[in-house]
This record gives structure tokens, sequence and C-alpha cells, in this order.
């Protein structure tokens, strides 16, 4: 008698096989709950420090904002010390009355440098051997003059020569006086004044 088999097995028989089973799936929810609870600690901690650092800003601006109150407060009650008041305007007075001073200083030596700039060159073109000065005095509008002449004739006619100088154009002479010493040459003293309407 012969027997024979028939092998009736097949794979696809067999039940599938589950990526995830129970084991990895447990596995799988405590890495997340330990990770959450990483998370949590770490956002806890986060919060914590934030609030105390808010806490400590929050102090210290209330501090500034009292110290700042405390200060406007002062500074509206605070009156000037009457003493130092005084002295600055006295100085400020002292500084303006000196700069006034300086001015007039300063606007008097241009006009007397520019007058005797131009007087020195008009009395260079009017000058001849028989006239010579010793001494020349320029005081604003005044002039006045002294020297000496060789001859009586000389001095008169070196005074119209003056009388028609650019620096001297509207002035009159005044006053002259001549003198002749022993053995010396003649002596001369020569002043001047404005004419009327000629020097404004």
């Amino acid at each position: 008698m012969i027997k024979t088999t028939v092998n009736l097995f097949s794979a696809d028989l067999l039940p599938a096989k589950l990526r995830l089973s129970f084991e990895r799936m447990m596995l799988a929810v405590a890495a997340v709950v330990v990770l959450s609870l990483i998370a949590w600690g770490v956002g806890f901690w986060l919060e914590s420090t934030l609030a105390s650092q808010h806490a400590a800003l929050s102090k210290q601006k209330l501090q500034l904002d009292n110290q700042k109150a405390a200060l406007e407060l002062q500074l509206s009650t605070r009156q000037p010390d009457a003493d130092l008041v005084a002295k600055v305007e006295l100085e400020q007075q002292r500084l303006e009355l000196k700069q006034l001073l300086s001015d007039e200083i300063k606007q008097r030596d241009n006009m007397i440098s520019h007058g005797y700039a131009g007087l020195l060159t008009d009395l260079a073109a009017v000058s001849d051997n028989s006239v010579w000065l010793n001494r020349i005095v320029i005081n604003e509008q005044y002039f006045e003059f002294e020297g000496f002449g060789s001859h009586p004739q000389s001095i008169p006619l070196w005074v119209e020569r003056l009388k028609h100088t650019e620096t001297l154009k509207g002035y009159a002479f005044s006053t002259m006086t001549m003198d002749r010493g022993e053995n010396q040459p003649l002596a001369f003293k020569l002043a001047s004044t404005v004419e009327q309407g000629a020097k404004q």
C-alpha cells in the first residue's frame, strides 16, 4: 500500500508580523512621557527665571520712579542762591563794560593809526627843507604841530600847502605862535579846529 501526503501549508496562512509590538509601543510611550516631563521641566525653569527677572526689574523700576519723583520735588522747591545770582549779574555787567571799553579802544586805535598814516603821507608830500617838525598831536578831530622854520616866510607857505591836503581838508588853524630864541631857528606851534559844515 502506497501512502502519499499532500502539503497544504502555505506562507499566506501564517499571521502577518506586526511592526509595532506591545513592547515597542510601551517603550515609545515611556519615551514620550520622559521627553514631555523634560520639556515641562525646562519650560517651568524658564518661566520661573523670567518671573524672577520681571519681579527684579519691576522692583528696580519702582525704585527709579520713586527717586525721580523725589528729585523732581527737590528741583521744584529749590530756589537760586541770591548771593550767587548777584555775583553772576555783577560779573556779566563787568564783562559787558570791559567789552565796550575794548571796542572803544580798538576803534580809537584804528582811527588814530589811520589818521597818522594819512597825515604822515600828506606831511611828506608838502614837506621841504625850510620847515621841520619835532612834535605831532592827534586827538580825534584836533591836530597840533610843533616845529621849526628856517625863515619867517616859510611857515605860512607851508601852512597854506598843508590846508589843501586830503587829511586836513576842512580844517582851519585857529592858533599859531612863533618864537625865535637866541641863535636858534624860528619855533612855531600850530593848532587846528574843524570848520563848520566841513567835517561831519
